[in-house]
């Protein structure tokens, strides 16, 4: 699997970034199960990234590739919180 480039991980983590302090995002994001859903929503707020770099970072967190109902948002928070390490 090749590995996203620098600036597409760049815009993934700048849109996880807004989910702890938007609300509405979270709430968004709670409806869906899959990293397609997750980046159509991205993408409806200026954040355009392939759903395939999203399953990557899910891999290489240990994730699993889709969220239950409702868990979404800790998902991609507990990716978010792993940047520093993803990005290399």
């Amino acid at each position: 699997m090749t590995l996203a480039s620098p600036d597409e991980l760049s815009t993934v983590f700048a849109f996880l970034g807004q989910i702890q302090a938007d609300p509405e995002l979270r709430q968004q994001l709670n409806e869906v199960c899959t990293a397609d859903e997750v980046a159509s929503i991205a993408a409806t707020r200026g954040h355009s990234f392939a759903p395939a770099t999203l399953l990557q970072l899910f891999e290489r967190c240990n994730e699993a590739p889709m969220a239950r109902s409702g868990l979404m948002d800790e998902k991609l928070i507990r990716v978010y919180l792993q940047r520093d390490a993803l990005a290399h």
